[in-house]
C-alpha cells in the first residue's frame, strides 16, 4: 500500500485557536514548590512567586495554564488550597508521597498565572 500527502501551505481551512498551546502546573519535583513558589528565594515578591520563573513563562506566551493537574490532580482537594494559609491542612500527597502543605493553592495560582499574562 502507498499512500501520498500533499500540504498547501496556501490553503488555509481556519484559524488556530491560541489556547491549543496552553500548559499546566503539575506538584510533580520542582515545579511548584522551589519553582514557582519559593518565598526564600532571593527573586522572590512579598507573595512567594520567583520573578526569575514568572519572566521565563511571560516569554513563553501560554495562553492558558490548567492548575491542578496530572497525576496530583487525582488525589488534591480544591477546598485545602483556599482561604487564610495559617488554616490550610497539610496532607499527605499519595501521588508523590510527599507531604502537601497548600501553601500555593487556587488563590495563588490565580494571581500567580495573571502577572504571567495567561
Amino acid at each position: 500500500m502507498k499512500s501520498e500527502l500533499y500540504v498547501n501551505r496556501e490553503q488555509i481551512i481556519s484559524e488556530i485557536d491560541p489556547r491549543l498551546y496552553g500548559s499546566f502546573v503539575e506538584h510533580l519535583g520542582r515545579s511548584v514548590y522551589t519553582g514557582i513558589y519559593q518565598p526564600d528565594h532571593p527573586t522572590a515578591d512579598e507573595n512567594g512567586f520567583r520573578q526569575d520563573v514568572i519572566k521565563a513563562v511571560k516569554k513563553l506566551n501560554i495562553p492558558l495554564i490548567r492548575y491542578p493537574e496530572g497525576n496530583f490532580l487525582s488525589g488534591y482537594n480544591w477546598e485545602d488550597g483556599i482561604g487564610p494559609k495559617d488554616q490550610r491542612p497539610t496532607r499527605l500527597d499519595l501521588a508523590w508521597r510527599t507531604i502537601e502543605t497548600n501553601q500555593f493553592g487556587l488563590h495563588e495560582f490565580m494571581k500567580w498565572s495573571r502577572w504571567c499574562g495567561s
